[in-house]
């Protein structure tokens, strides 16, 4: 048995190209397309979701480690809010339980299935295929079920699966509104770590702003019509936020991070892959969801009625690159007040924020804000956003039963709802004893 898990797990259902592709595939055979068709299409979706996830790894490896230079530089300790710290510190906490995590992934996948080909009766629509984030949240959740309530391995594993998998079902749902209207209705949903946070702002953004006043619209006069220009203005935005992130690593700490670089060339090369990184994205986000749309309808039609893929959030990226840009800059300073109040209130525990939170929730978070509220909402919706995941982060680590962890996601959900049923599994353990 534990080979055929591995295989799935490890190999097949978190390979989100390989995953994407077969259902692509599938989708063009229920709709009895050519052979040549079915090809084509297939292989096309699958280039386009790996130039996605390139575009996306790259913001991420350009700048984590700055962004840890920069921690380390000015001293200050404490848990980190990313993604991959939540990875490290659950799989640790497990120990040799770490493996249950495969059996959590499945089960939840199953549940998320079984949702929504009800959905007639459940209302679920998404379909989770972002396999490197559902391992993550498999073994997270898995963790914080067997802490809280102090259980066997085999109920810690059905009650994980069950609850991650109707996650993914109904958070994915949630979002497929806000999706289809940044999108202009491309046929997908998100799959990742702030579902709950794209369906809050898309709420809460026209409170803030005219979605007429769009980011990627302005029209600047003179010599600031440049930044009317997607890849210019991106670029430009990256070299200033870059630079001014960088001040306190001096000219001797830039060079050591970019292995004896001049500082400025450092620079303008980080805003040059950051511009080139996002027409990447957008190529892919383009080839991907152009094979999506048309598929999909095969096994919407002829399999689950209505089901609506879920998948990495980075596609949302492309769609609006200004707003995604503003959104990583803004999420960043609410970040940073957050962090501020902390210090001032002698919080117990400091987070020091990663750059996957900052961007994979900021940059997205903007877009749709940008899209229901234009640049004013964008602004205070992220700002908003730095404040709540520094915070909801403070929550979730003092829920954690983990103090030797290194830290948590840092991600609008799971700074949020996971903390919320934590605390609910608390209560229940408090009833049962």
């Amino acid at each position: 048995m534990k080979p055929v898990v591995d295989f799935l797990v490890k190999q097949f259902l978190t390979e989100p190209v390989i995953l994407i592709g077969l259902l692509i595939g599938i989708g063009y055979i229920l709709k009895k397309e050519k052979p040549t068709k079915v090809l084509v299409g297939t292989i096309s979706a699958m280039v386009g979701i790996r130039m996605v996830l390139f575009g996306g790894s790259q913001f991420t490896s350009t700048f984590r480690p700055i962004a840890e230079a920069v921690s380390k530089h000015t001293g200050i300790q404490g848990y980190i809010m990313d993604s991959y710290a939540m990875k490290s510190t659950t799989q640790e906490a497990l120990g040799n339980k770490f493996a249950l995590m495969g059996y959590v992934f499945i089960i939840a996948f199953l549940v998320n299935l079984i949702l929504v080909y009800f959905g007639k009766y459940t209302k679920a629509k998404g379909v989770f295929l972002t396999g490197n984030a559902g391992t993550a949240h498999s073994q997270s959740i898995l963790w914080l079920v067997l802490s809280t309530l102090l259980i066997s391995d085999l109920p810690a594993v059905i009650i994980s699966g069950i609850l991650v998998g109707t996650y993914w079902a109904y958070s994915s749902t949630m979002a497929i509104k806000a999706v289809d209207n940044v999108t202009d209705g491309a046929g997908f949903t998100i799959g990742h770590n702030q579902q709950m946070g794209i369906w809050f702002f898309d709420k809460l953004a026209p409170f803030f702003g005219k979605k007429e006043q769009d980011a990627e619209n302005l029209k600047l006069p003179g010599w600031l019509n440049i930044f009317n220009n997607n890849v210019i203005s991106v670029c430009i935005i990256m070299w200033v936020f870059v630079g001014a992130f960088m001040i306190p690593l001096g000219t001797e700490g830039i060079k050591e991070i970019s292995g004896g670089k001049n500082p400025f060339i450092y620079v303008f090369m980080v805003g040059i892959n950051f511009s080139m990184n996002m027409i990447i994205l957008l190529t892919g986000v383009r080839m991907m969801c152009a094979e999506l749309t048309e598929s999909f309808k095969g096994i919407q039609d002829k399999v689950v009625p209505n089901a609506v893929p879920a998948i990495d959030v980075a596609a949302l990226l492309a769609f609006s690159p200004n707003a995604a840009t503003l959104g990583f800059i803004f999420c960043t300073a609410g970040t940073v007040i957050a962090i501020l109040l902390l210090a001032v209130f002698q919080s117990p525990i400091m987070v020091l924020p990663g750059f996957v939170p900052l961007f994979f929730s900021g940059g997205p978070i903007g877009v749709v804000a940008n899209k229901r509220g234009g640049v004013k909402a964008v602004v205070v919706c992220c700002v908003l956003l730095g404040i709540i995941q520094t915070f909801g982060s403070v929550w979730a680590i003092n829920l954690m039963n983990y103090p030797n962890g290194v830290g948590w996601s840092g991600m609008f959900d799971f700074s949020t709802f996971w903390p919320f049923i934590t605390e609910i599994l608390r209560i229940i353990k408090n009833i049962i004893e």
